[in-house]
């Protein structure tokens, strides 16, 4: 299959819904909603932003009193996916599996992959966390996969049955289905994963978290920017005629992210936050889901004011 082919289907996509795509401006590439396929950068350079806000808002409606229900019933396209977002959303389907309000929302999202090349990009990523296999899609949850070869033809995959009736009902006959096969290869955990997490659990009395807790701002942005977190706020909020309850996004270097009732914060030093924050990617997350809680993109780093670079400090803690 050829570009104009693919420009073609995504053109029918831009008919039937929002898409959200890369975007490239001036130096970084952006997720945004693009209403031209001109607009959309095809280098699979990781984007700052990311695209959780698609299938998680930063702040919705969840119950209003004056209103039935809510449903988010508008078709959304998630395009140009690379394979570590893919992660990281592969993550969250686990997160929120027993989630309503994002399971109603997710049956009108459709999960679209990019990559020019799987092995080519681990390697521009310069992934810590994994090593290339050749069966990393049927890890993956995604609808729809496309990849691009060095010689410019396109190959494109299912990976689920709402993937393929897109596919079908948009004129694409020749594509491949790919059979999800669970987060976790046969061959088990990745001992990267297993190493990480001992780093970090038994490094709890590093004196790097000291060094760190100097310069750190504790601002979020690390954590906003960051496509496998996923903590937010539940508030009730009364209006004239009407009380509504709303999730935000939340932060666990806010200042009120661990505040209780009492007035007492657990996390009451940023040495605190930033362990917590380390802990729970490489500790937690691996102990629920045998999964990455880091999907190394390093997103982190990039919009850190102080440039905290969290590969040299996983390197730190393992040595």
């Amino acid at each position: 299959m050829k570009q104009p082919e693919i420009n073609k289907f995504l053109a029918k996509l831009l008919g039937q819904g929002l898409v959200y795509a890369p975007v490239r401006k001036g130096p970084v590439v952006l997720v945004e909603q693009v209403d031209s396929i001109d607009r959309i950068d095809w280098s699979g350079d990781i984007p700052i932003t990311t695209f959780k806000s698609v299938f998680l808002p930063p702040k919705e409606v969840l119950f209003d009193n004056n209103k039935a229900e809510f449903a988010d019933k508008i078709k959304k396209f998630a395009w140009g996916m690379n394979v570590l977002d893919l992660q990281a959303f592969s993550l969250f389907e686990q997160v929120f599996e027993k989630d309503i309000y994002y399971q109603k929302r997710r049956q009108n999202i459709f999960i679209i992959g990019f990559t020019n090349g799987i092995e080519d990009d681990f390697r521009k990523y310069k992934v810590f966390h994994q090593k290339y296999e050749e069966n990393v899609l049927e890890h993956l949850i995604f609808d729809v996969f496309i990849e691009r070869q060095k010689n410019g033809n396109m190959i494109v995959f299912s990976g689920s049955e709402k993937g393929q009736q897109l596919l079908e009902q948009n004129g694409i006959k020749d594509y491949e289905n790919i059979e999800f096969a669970g987060l976790v290869p046969e061959q088990g955990i990745n001992p990267i994963i297993t190493r990480n997490r001992q780093a970090v659990e038994l490094g709890r009395d590093n004196p790097i978290w000291d060094e760190l807790a100097e310069i750190c701002l504790a601002c979020g942005k690390c954590s906003i920017h960051c496509p496998t977190c996923f903590c937010f706020d539940e508030k009730d909020q009364a209006e004239f005629d009407s009380v509504k309850k709303v999730r935000q996004w939340g932060s666990c270097f806010y200042p009120e992210f661990s505040k209780t009732a009492g007035g007492n914060k657990d996390l009451d030093s940023v040495k605190k936050k930033l362990y917590f924050w380390y802990e729970h990617k490489f500790v937690r997350i691996p102990d629920e889901f045998s999964y990455y809680g880091c999907v190394s993109c390093m997103r982190c780093f990039k919009v850190c004011p102080v440039e905290i670079n969290i590969a040299k400090n996983l390197q730190a803690l393992n040595k």
